[in-house]
């Protein structure tokens, strides 16, 4: 048994535990709707000795208190954060794209069907010179819309460079103030203290890093690294590992490591991984539809032309122009000729005559070298266009919902209650009110004690 002393010391012992309930409950209600901020509870243990052979209760230790945390369910809420904002960098740079080739009204499937109705109306009337200028306008129009078509996928490339640079700024940023924080962390870890707040911040950085390129968090003897989920290191304990972005032999944005490594092709998630997916597999793929239309077609056009005479009586020569060696064929492709008596309208060098029409029309319903039409193969382009940009949406929409459901997960296991809390304070504050109690009781058993050895 405990004398009076030793109870005074369970008792302040409890004051001080009760205490540290109170505040640890304090410090959960205000910051129930901080972002990131991981629930807190407190570590109370039962002090008991030994005394001649006798088990002696010795009331409560506070021993701190520790954040609910599960290392789990963080991983996935950052890998799935990181696909998330792939996705969204892919759709936002596919939705630019697929407004230019989405009209029904412009564009170049609409400039296909004004050349062909041009063509047509000149069979009426070859030498009507009106006619002719409509046919060179409309080939105009449909060279503008090839143009229009490339500058929106380069202006989707050009976007994506952008965006990367400010991405790679945005990393640096951030494993800079990771880094940080494990010092902060190692310092008060040294002392056997528990992270709390720090570690909350860590793991909320740790996310929007996510987002930003896919990561993986290592422990090193109990150093935290995070590295791309390619290994690329970002943080190494107290050390940032800052990228660059240098410009390639390409002309496009590439991303290198802290060693000059260039790792542009290993980066496939978070929005740098959308960007690069976008720029360097997509956007290419519909490029090289284009181009291989804007190809195809001028030299369908061209040999039609060929194959009969202008109003003037001479072998036609080629109405659309593309410089040679380019790839680029639907940024570069423009007309030939300006001169509307050039239209090869007649044939077997008859001026004006309209025997060459039915050539030039016949175009428009023939077989290209990819095998479809022209309106076929440029429909099978806008159905591609549309298809990536529906895919992509769709796989963001399934992704957010995933999203949404582990960080509910989360919340419940991490997340402040109000309710709980209040029921916290209640119950800390009744085992504060009474442990001054006792402490109160303890007192007035010491003054009595006192009084007795006065009297005697």
């Amino acid at each position: 048994m405990i004398g009076l002393n030793g109870a005074l010391s369970v008792a302040s012992q409890a004051l001080q535990a009760q205490y540290a309930g109170l505040a640890v409950t304090n410090n959960n209600i205000a910051n129930a709707n901080t972002p990131g901020y991981s629930r807190q509870i407190v570590s109370l243990s039962a002090n008991a000795m030994v005394q001649n052979g006798t088990s002696v209760n010795m009331g409560v230790t506070y021993t701190g208190y520790t954040s609910v945390r599960d290392s789990v369910l963080n991983t996935a809420i950052n890998a799935k954060t990181s696909d998330q904002a792939s996705l969204t960098a892919q759709n936002t740079l596919m939705t630019q794209v697929n407004t230019a080739f989405s009209s029904t009204t412009s564009g170049i499937g609409s400039s296909l069907s004004g050349l062909f109705s041009s063509i047509s109306a000149l069979s009426t009337s070859p030498s009507d010179g009106s006619l002719r200028q409509a046919v060179l306008t409309s080939a105009n129009q449909l060279v503008n819309s090839f143009h229009q078509g490339a500058a929106a996928l380069s202006s989707a490339t050009s976007s994506a460079n952008q965006q990367v640079t400010s991405a790679v700024a945005q990393v640096n940023q951030l494993t800079a103030q990771i880094a940080a924080l494990n010092g902060q962390l190692a310092a008060v870890q040294s002392g056997t203290g528990e992270g709390g707040g720090l570690e909350d911040q860590r793991d909320q950085l740790t996310t929007q890093l996510a987002a930003l390129t896919g990561v993986s968090v290592t422990q090193t003897d109990a150093t935290p690294n995070v590295t791309t989920t390619s290994g690329s290191p970002l943080v190494m304990g107290m050390s940032a590992n800052p990228l660059q972005v240098t410009t390639g032999a390409d002309g496009q944005a590439h991303v290198l490591d802290a060693s000059g490594n260039d790792i542009t092709s290993t980066l496939t998630s978070g929005t740098l991984g959308g960007l690069l997916t976008a720029r360097d597999q997509t956007s290419p793929a519909l490029s090289t539809q284009l181009n291989t239309l804007a190809t195809q077609f001028a030299a369908a056009m061209n040999m039609a032309q060929t194959n009969g005479t202008d109003a003037n009586g001479n072998a036609g020569g080629a109405l659309f122009s593309i410089a040679a060696g380019r790839s680029d064929t639907a940024a570069a492709i423009t007309v030939a000729i300006t001169d509307p008596n050039k239209v090869a309208a007649g044939s077997g060098g008859a001026a004006g005559s309209s025997g060459n029409v039915a050539n030039l029309l016949a175009v428009q319903t023939s077989t290209l070298a990819s095998g479809a039409t022209p309106s076929a193969a440029y429909a099978r382009l806008v159905y591609n266009v549309g298809a990536a940009g529906a895919q992509v949406s769709s796989d963001l929409s399934s992704t957010t919902t995933a999203l949404t459901q582990l960080t509910s997960q989360r919340d419940s296991e991490s997340g402040v209650s109000v309710d709980e809390e209040a029921t916290n304070l209640i119950r800390f504050q009744q085992g504060y009110q009474a442990a001054a109690r006792v402490i109160t009781t303890l007192s007035d058993c010491y003054t009595t004690l006192l009084n007795m050895n006065g009297a005697g």
